[in-house]
């Protein structure tokens, strides 16, 4: 009779795989390697000393959900000078650096290497670092990393953003709790549907960024915005609500226009000297709506421009203390004290104002009563 071998080989083959146990998880990524390919973090990564981790070009690191975790003196994701890579689904916190861009700098030759790609942030928290996010760049080259901030939250950080000549965009993500939300020089930051909300200041430049604000909620810091010479802002459609000094403009050499936005329960909304375009916006339960003073020229330098805005039932209203500012098409009501007061003013018509507590209810141009 032939004896079949199959039977005994299957138990035999059973016995060892049962013999071995369990098979064994790759233990993950450890504290200073170079991802090469995609990699999903397993298990929480503390790194006491030295960087996190870095990643080389077109790598995507997964956090799982975990938190990595490290010290003041080093930055917990490096990425690449060139190319895209991406970060995603969990927690980094107590870095120098939350998330940093490699900058080789010069080589041996004098000449400068590619600076490039994006970094992609998508689910992320950034906490209880020095600063959560580098968006390098290098200054009066044109060249930096691009940094996509994307339903992410960075808090309890000495800076938020640190845009040194690079620039980063802010997609349905959070800056909150830090002591400089936002900073630029020589930088473009663009946020959109967006909240700045509880820091010292939410914005602060060194000069020469490009801000633009879309649909985003500016609330409870004690500073909203504070730019430097050369910075261009654009805010639209925006909520700017709860700060001791909303727009802090006056004297700062920033070119700013303010669009179709709701300026709500702040002591002072905007402070500002010159280069100021306000359209569409109002004004609501502000001590002082809007204050133009003077910036050093004894008049208004460069054109404000205040048309078709409400102020409503707060203290002043829109009060310029210097000639030359344009006002048409406005509407002050119900404030304690001024409703317009801008003596000097260029008077673009349309204005209305009625029981504003100071008469007459419109200084240096016209109103009809209404509102």
């Amino acid at each position: 009779m032939r004896t079949s071998t199959t039977l005994p080989a299957l138990v035999l083959a059973v016995g060892a795989t049962l013999a071995a146990g369990p098979a064994q998880a790759a233990p993950g990524p450890a504290c200073g390697d170079t991802l090469t390919q995609d990699t999903v973090l397993t298990r929480n990564l503390t790194c006491p000393s030295g960087d996190g981790l870095w990643l080389e070009p077109g790598v995507t690191l997964d956090l799982g959900g975990k938190v990595l975790a490290g010290h003041d003196g080093g930055s917990g994701v490096v990425a690449p000078s060139t190319g895209d890579v991406a970060i995603v689904n969990g927690v980094i916190a107590g870095w120098g650096t939350g998330v940093t861009g490699w900058d080789p700098g010069q080589d041996e030759t004098g000449a400068w290497p590619e600076l490039s790609g994006t970094v992609l942030l998508d689910g992320v928290v950034i906490r209880g670092a020095r600063i959560a996010v580098w968006a390098s760049g290098r200054l009066y080259r044109s060249e930096h990393k691009h940094v996509d901030i994307v339903r992410s939250t960075l808090r309890n950080n000495v800076f938020g953003l640190m845009a040194f000549g690079g620039s980063a965009r802010f997609d349905r993500s959070t800056v909150r709790d830090s002591r400089y939300g936002v900073f630029g020089r020589q930088a473009t930051i663009a946020l959109d549907r967006s909240v700045v909300r509880g820091n010292t200041v939410g914005y602060w430049s060194t000069g020469e960024t490009t801000l633009t604000l879309t649909s985003t909620a500016l609330l409870f810091n004690t500073r909203g915005l504070s730019p430097a010479d050369g910075d261009v802002i654009t805010i639209d459609s925006s909520d700017v609500r709860g700060h001791d000094l909303a727009l802090d403009l006056a004297g700062r050499g920033a070119s700013v226009e303010l669009t179709a936005t709701t300026l709500t329960r702040n002591e002072v909304a905007v402070h500002a000297s010159d280069s100021l375009r306000v359209e569409g916006s109002t004004f609501h339960e502000n001590d002082v709506a809007v204050t133009v003073t003077d910036g050093g020229s004894g008049g208004v330098a460069d054109p404000v421009e205040v048309v078709g805005s409400t102020f409503s039932d707060g203290g002043d209203g829109l009060v310029a203390e210097v000639p030359g500012v344009r006002v048409g098409g406005s509407t002050a009501t119900g404030n304690a004290r001024h409703g317009i007061h801008a003596p000097g003013a260029i008077d673009l018509g349309g204005n209305t104002a009625s029981g504003n507590g100071t008469e007459p209810q419109c200084v240096g141009v016209s109103c009809t009563p209404g509102g």
